[in-house]
């Protein structure tokens, strides 16, 4: 192994444990957990790689679709200054369900009044869209990341089955972070 993997791999450790740090400091505020939750997503999806065919030109932006209030979307706004694989974050409201797949590379499930999560989810199911749900909450079934709050620290789980068909490749590092690993979101 020559020394620029050695420093990648640890450069990749690093920013692994930064993420985990940043997590435990959650407050019991909501903004300030949601902030939180935005940051890790935000950090989750930089270990996610989307199919060549997904991006035309290398600054096409990596589209953030948030569904939930506007506390929510301007915790996702804060961090539109951080690239994710070079490209630039494009923070918006998620589109009706029918064009979200065409229109999100990530999708963050947090509310919806007019439509179930399993609406959303079905609109993006086979598609290289990252999804984001809540544990015993909103879109935490069928969500390829699922969020929680365990001792008053975010957590995350990976559903593998909900990431079947997407064309998504999820970092092995990811998934040794997550608080669980399977079949289902929660």
């Amino acid at each position: 192994m020559d020394v620029r993997t050695k420093i990648g791999r640890f450069g990749c450790k690093l920013v692994l444990v930064a993420m985990f740090l940043h997590a435990n400091a959650v407050a019991d505020d909501s903004a300030a957990e949601v902030s939180v939750k935005a940051a890790i997503a935000h950090k989750i999806a930089k270990f996610v790689s989307w199919p060549d065919a997904r991006f035309g030109a290398g600054d096409e932006p990596l589209r953030f679709c948030v569904l939930g209030d506007q506390k929510i979307l301007e915790a996702f706004e804060t961090l539109y200054d951080r690239p994710i694989h070079g490209r630039p974050m494009q923070v918006l409201a998620a589109p009706d369900p029918q064009s979200v797949a065409d229109s999100c590379d990530v999708l963050y499930l947090a509310q919806d009044d007019e439509h179930s999560a399993g609406t959303w989810l079905s609109s993006v199911a086979g598609q290289p869209v990252l999804t984001f749900g809540e544990a015993g909450e909103y879109g935490g079934d069928g969500s390829i990341v699922v969020m929680m709050i365990r001792r008053n620290k975010v957590r995350f789980s990976i559903n593998l089955k909900a990431n079947e068909d997407t064309g998504l490749r999820i970092s092995a590092q990811l998934l040794q972070l997550a608080a669980t690993v399977g079949n289902s979101g929660s």
